[in-house]
């Protein structure tokens, strides 16, 4: 028996250990009759209800919070992009410190359960008129109480996202030690969030169309995203709830310590890099930040996620832009085109679902790769103003089939870079995720910095944006990806 980081093949313990079912530090024997592969089946959608809160938070988040904040409250887009950066710096510097604290302090659940209260109560006031900040008073105290008001929620709700984060992904190693069904929890994982965001613009689009109907978004319309808050908040309290009373982890704590004693019992086993399972936790950490493969799997999914995330902030923004061209498409645009973009990222979520492994991570990486390229060339040689609308929903189905792909792949690959050692999953999803949050922030900030204060000096700046910024995201990710399979190629020939 061979076992070794970034491969999770299953071996003879596996084998024997598959049987046993662990749960709350119980051993029980799994037989393999249908009632038992319902209540898997069961377990596994109950897992992913339970980031459905943080991706509707998400969705709000990076589509509509810039919108929000230049929009509704009239902050300058300077002011506006620093506190999105504020959200991912704080995000960022949270992240490793939950990863190392959730391995070493009670179980992935609790923490997780104290993250979604911290969103939970502090979600829905980003979008709700900070006191004192009515419309009609124009004071100059506002200059510096909006922000500080506004940034002090930020710095709570972006803690709490950052717990309820890293503590359900580092769930998914210790379900199974198997690479496919890693690969289905991660696709699940995936389709929960595509069909959360979803929601979210299913919900705006239908706000908007049912409030008093406007051609832009403006200070008046500041109930509606309050509104907006308030329904994804109690949705996304129901299916946290539902995961934390029905949602049933097994214990691979009790697992290792079983692993020794089939051992004994049956053959002998010869652990080439096993041995490090064993091995305080800050020794397996350092063995995982030695290894080049954990950097290069991080680059992949910090291009992934920035891609996804520049398109989630910029598309209303670059729509808002263009209904300034074409006023009689309707406000509601900016809720209609990314629901298009969700619903083709559900469908090849569910493609991949099945289909990932037959591909393999680092192929579909690249095929995600290329349609997101190809989405960013589309807008920058035929969207122009004059463009039709069907154009726009094409592109959108496009960049949502792109940023799924590579999205999903990247984090199988950190899951098969995990391989049996999910008691240290917590730690390892944090350095990945890690530098994603700061990437995406910086970006955001010098492109609001760059924008002109005049919007008619550059009427397509968002365009632009969507253009270069985007199309610079898959690029890079294609890059990474040819450097992993280089190096991973010479490490076989030599």
């Amino acid at each position: 028996m061979i076992t070794k980081y970034g491969a999770t093949t299953v071996n003879e313990i596996t084998t024997q250990t598959d049987n046993l079912v662990f749960n709350d530090g119980e051993i029980e024997l799994s037989i393999p009759f249908k009632r038992r592969r319902w209540w898997q089946i069961n377990q596994k959608l109950l897992y992913g209800l339970g980031h459905v809160y943080n991706d509707l938070c998400a969705a709000m988040w990076f589509s509509y919070m810039m919108l929000y904040f230049q929009a509704v409250l009239e902050m300058k887009a300077g002011v506006a992009g620093a506190m999105l950066l504020l959200g991912q710096v704080i995000d960022a510097l949270a992240t490793p410190i939950v990863g190392i604290l959730a391995d070493k302090y009670s179980t992935k659940k609790i923490w997780h359960l104290i993250g979604c209260i911290l969103v939970a109560s502090t979600f829905p006031l980003l979008f709700v008129r900070c006191w004192g900040c009515n419309m009609s008073e124009n004071l100059s105290y506002l200059s510096w109480w909006m922000p500080l008001y506004y940034a002090s929620l930020i710095v709570v709700f972006q803690v709490g996202w950052a717990i309820v984060q890293i503590s359900h992904l580092a769930i998914i190693p210790s379900i199974s030690d198997s690479l496919q069904v890693r690969s289905e929890l991660t696709s699940i994982r995936y389709m929960a969030s595509v069909l959360s965001s979803l929601t979210v613009y299913f919900i705006t689009w239908i706000v908007l169309r049912a409030t008093n109907y406007s051609k832009f978004i403006g200070p008046t319309d500041d109930y509606k995203f309050r509104d907006v808050s308030i329904i994804i908040t109690c949705i996304g309290i129901t299916t946290f709830t539902a995961f934390h009373v029905f949602f049933k982890n097994r214990s691979t704590i009790t697992k290792r310590d079983i692993i020794p004693e089939i051992s004994s019992n049956g053959k002998n086993q010869n652990i080439e890099d096993g041995e490090s399972t064993h091995l305080p936790g800050a020794s397996q950490i350092f063995h995982f930040l030695q290894m080049p493969l954990l950097y290069q799997t991080s680059l992949l999914y910090v291009f992934s996620r920035l891609y996804w995330a520049l398109s989630l902030v910029y598309v209303p923004l670059f729509l808002e832009e263009r209904l300034s061209v074409n006023p009689n498409e309707g406000s509601e645009l900016v809720a209609s085109v990314p629901l298009v973009l969700y619903i083709s990222s559900l469908l090849f979520s569910f493609l991949l679902k099945s289909k990932i492994n037959n591909f393999g991570n680092k192929v579909a990486y690249f095929i995600g790769s290329l349609l997101s390229l190809i989405s960013c060339l589309w807008i920058a040689l035929a969207i122009n103003p004059q463009a039709s609308v069907v154009q726009i929903y094409l592109v959108a189905a496009l960049i949502g089939a792109g940023s799924s792909i590579t999205l999903v792949s990247s984090l199988c690959v950190t899951a098969d870079l995990i391989g049996p050692h999910s008691h240290q999953g917590a730690s390892v999803y944090s350095i990945v995720t890690f530098a994603d949050k700061l990437v995406t922030g910086i970006a955001v900030v010098a492109i609001e910095n760059y924008k002109c204060n005049d919007a008619l000096a550059c009427p397509q700046y968002y365009r632009g944006v969507l253009t270069y910024a985007c199309g610079g995201s898959a690029i890079l990710g294609m890059l990474s990806l040819s450097v992993t399979i280089f190096v991973s190629k010479s490490k076989v020939f030599s």
